[in-house]
């Protein structure tokens, strides 16, 4: 995710203006039958090919998000809206299934709950809204207790929590663990930093959240399951190493790290037994604005306002293929199956990269 100092179109629109949610096409999911299995296993730029494009937004793409399963894609953006992609057959994956449009703003983030039956969206509205998206998608509740912005959004890996990240220097952490049957939030409470917060998430295993800030620390939390409230009130131990503001944090799905991607260009490795920094990956010449890694932990990719992707391997820490892209880049992740990296960014067009 890119959050620039001013953003016009977002800053600007926070009038509230109720909108309706707009339906383009409602299908039922395709069946794939010609994909085949593929993994990425990159050595070389040449074994990397552009297998697909959807556009459709008519402005920056900030946030990508793929449901665990593979059959959806949720796409935030600064046309404010939220559009849904079916890409079990990311070849035919050509006009989005639904366009969610009920924030009146920019949207800056999109995750599928574990389950996938639930989407948030995180918005310069000042609101996250949740989805039901086992159906035909509706809003299922808007929530709106930050005061300014939201930039990111993160469901834990076992469903009991929501994290969000606020322009309002605050982390919201709420235990949804009975959402789906009151309707409610169960228990909430509030974690701080001293400026902006621009991303959250959560461990694989979801005992740590950690928060990404325009402070250039990451601050990380021990999530006290049987009493949430006491967090506010314990002091977060915070990784120190970046030397300008933190705009994308992502645990590896084996646990073992965290990475980071900042305005300094870089990306940082950190050993999740101990949390000491254990690498350093740079090369890009912009600030760096997303980072995913591959299903297996293998690979890491960054995206950034260079207008590149770049792959890294885990273990060798080395730079292993360079994407060149025609405008700066927001965001990406990897389909849960390996079979393509997504990418998006300034040019409102979502791009599937793969092998062949």
């Amino acid at each position: 995710m890119h959050v620039p100092r001013t953003l016009p179109g977002c800053r600007d629109s926070l009038t509230p203006q109720r909108l309706k949610m707009v339906t383009t096409r409602v299908l039922n999911p395709l069946q794939d039958t010609t994909k085949s299995p593929m993994t990425i296993s990159l050595r070389t730029n040449s074994s990397l090919q552009l297998l697909a494009e959807a556009p459709g937004h008519t402005s920056w793409i900030q946030s990508v998000a793929v449901s665990m399963d593979g059959a959806l894609l949720a796409s935030a953006s600064n046309d404010h809206t939220l559009r849904l992609w079916d890409v079990r057959n990311i070849r035919r994956a050509t006009e989005p299934l639904v366009v969610l449009t009920d924030h009146y703003a920019c949207v800056w983030s999109a995750a599928f709950s574990p389950d996938g039956t639930l989407l948030a969206s995180a918005g310069h509205d000042r609101t996250i809204r949740l989805w039901e998206v086992a159906s035909e998608p509706y809003e299922f509740l808007s929530l709106t207790d930050h005061n300014d912005a939201v930039y990111g959004v993160a469901f834990s890996p076992d469903g009991r929590f929501l994290a969000s990240a606020s322009h309002d220097t605050t982390v919201r952490l709420r235990d949804i663990s009975a959402i789906r049957r009151t309707g409610r939030v169960q228990a909430s409470t509030w974690l701080s930093h001293i400026s902006h917060v621009y991303a959250v998430a959560f461990s694989p295993d979801s005992r740590w959240l950690v928060s990404a800030s325009r402070d250039s620390l990451l601050r990380v939390w021990e999530i006290a399951t049987e009493d949430i409230h006491r967090m506010s009130r314990v002091k977060p131990f915070g990784l120190v190493g970046h030397k300008s503001w933190i705009n994308t944090i992502a645990f590896s799905p084996d646990g073992l790290w965290l990475a980071s991607g900042s305005a300094d260009k870089t990306v940082r490795l950190w050993n999740t037994s101990t949390f000491q920094e254990v690498g350093l990956l740079a090369g890009h010449t912009g600030d760096v604005t997303a980072i995913s890694f591959t299903p297996d932990s293998r690979l890491l990719a960054s995206a950034a306002k260079d207008s590149t992707v770049r792959l890294w391997d885990v273990a060798t820490q080395q730079q292993i293929a360079i994407i060149p892209e025609r405008k700066p880049m927001n965001t990406l992740t990897f389909m849960p199956d390996s079979s393509a990296l997504v990418t998006a960014g300034g040019d409102g067009i979502i791009r599937f990269f793969g092998t062949a």
